[in-house]
């Protein structure tokens, strides 16, 4: 398993222990299934032979999991700024927006229908799709979408760009020509033709990555964005991106940032990141701690006391899932103490349901519990990534942050939480 996860890292930037390795070896079997071999070296030897085995293998390792206008402030931000700044200083030129990865289109097309909504004529943008699935850019183009691709109080916009169709709604042609889609892997070198970009969309990818991936993509993102461009990435990256050298966009709700001037940006980003990170450690100690999260035993049982003052976890029902016994036996195995059983069958579970909030939310505390900040994090975002109003992962990764020196970040991710419990979850 290891050559194949090497490759994995070296040709995708994939970090399989933010996946889950168990998750990777299952896709790796089915796949060896399917080519009839039980011989890994054998499969090794066909990954790096065979272009199709490689697709075949990365469409069962890729998640496409997104919906239409997830995080709403970000388009009404970028409609905004592109409407009443970006136009009026740039006559007669055309804005280009670039998303990656795109998934089945439902980023890139929300962007399209941001702008029709604030009066932006279609001559005056061109967006681009890329994603180094080829499955998922079929289902872009074809633009047919079930009810999971609508998510949210509001949904007018469907009434106004789709049509019913059979079980889901077929996106109308004004809308779904306003966007070209072109398979890209963000990890090869003359990754993206026709930069600059005045707008990029990232948005959580780079938490799945390893360390040095994370740091190519910020490089190419760097050099596809115009220097007055806006880099548009998710919550648990922006910081990593300002650490690298970007500047931060200063709204809330909105994790975005700039280009800093050439002269202020720093020529070796592992450099000012390590250098970083022993600034943390040195005033940790310094700081004054905050209450420390609930830990799986408490919060799985639901206990909450007067010391601890917290208030309970917002219940949230699971969408139907294969297997779903696992998940209960791992939820009783943590709070039990048996932290190894409950997270071996968590993983398990997140291997027929990968997409499932609150498994991903009891890796995070398993591994907290364990002391792995760095997966306990990579685990607590993807509970956000997937459910943006998940109070407990916020709570949690504000902790991490102050136990990181992190005073700035952990108070922003608690005032996300409080302003998610003051409106009522």
């Amino acid at each position: 398993m290891n050559i194949i996860e090497s490759l994995l890292e070296e040709k995708i930037g994939l970090d399989t222990a933010a996946i889950g390795r168990k998750v990777i070896e299952k896709a790796i079997r089915r796949r060896m299934d399917r080519c009839g071999l039980t011989n890994l070296e054998v499969y090794s030897k066909t990954l790096v032979d065979s272009n199709d085995e490689w697709k075949n293998l990365i469409e069962m390792v890729v998640v496409p999991e997104t919906w239409f206008f997830r995080n709403r402030k970000v388009f009404n931000y970028l409609a905004r700024f592109v409407k009443d700044s970006w136009l009026p200083e740039n006559p007669g030129r055309m804005l280009k927006v670039l998303s990656i990865p795109c998934s089945t289109g439902e980023e890139p097309y929300s962007v399209a229908m941001a702008f029709m909504d604030a009066g932006i004529k279609k001559d005056r943008f061109q967006i681009a799709g890329m994603d180094i699935s080829e499955e998922a850019l079929s289902k872009a183009r074809l633009g047919v979408y079930g009810q999971g691709s609508f998510r949210g109080k509001d949904l007018t916009f469907r009434d106004r760009y789709f049509q019913p169709k059979n079980h889901g709604y077929q996106l109308l042609d004004h809308v779904s020509d306003t966007v070209q889609f072109k398979a890209g892997n963000v990890m090869k070198n003359r990754f993206a033709p026709g930069a600059p970009y005045d707008v990029i969309f990232c948005r959580n990818l780079m938490i799945y990555m390893s360390p040095e991936a994370r740091n190519q993509t910020l490089e190419t993102m760097s050099r596809l964005l115009a220097e007055t461009g806006i880099f548009f990435c998710g919550h648990a990256e922006r910081q990593t991106a300002v650490e690298w050298g970007f500047e931060a966009i200063n709204e809330t709700g909105v994790f975005a940032c700039r280009k800093r001037c050439r002269e202020s940006r720093r020529k070796d980003p592992s450099v000012d990141v390590t250098r970083a990170q022993s600034k943390r450690k040195v005033h940790e100690k310094k700081i004054n701690p905050i209450r420390k999260p609930l830990m799986p035993a408490d919060i799985l049982s639901g206990k909450s006391t007067e010391k601890q003052n917290r208030s309970k976890p917002v219940t949230r029902t699971p969408s139907p899932d294969k297997a779903v016994n696992l998940f209960p036996e791992a939820r009783a195995k943590a709070d039990q103490g048996e932290l190894s059983k409950a997270l071996e069958l968590c993983e398990v579970f997140l291997g027929e349901n990968p997409v499932h909030v609150e498994a991903h939310f009891l890796m995070g505390l398993i591994h907290e519990a364990l002391h792995n900040e760095d997966k306990a994090e990579a685990f607590f975002n993807r509970a956000i990534y997937l459910d943006p109003e998940h109070v407990e992962a916020l709570n949690h990764l504000a902790f991490i942050e102050l136990q990181r020196g992190n005073k700035n970040g952990a108070e922003r991710l608690r005032q996300r939480a409080k302003g998610i419990e003051g409106r009522g979850g």
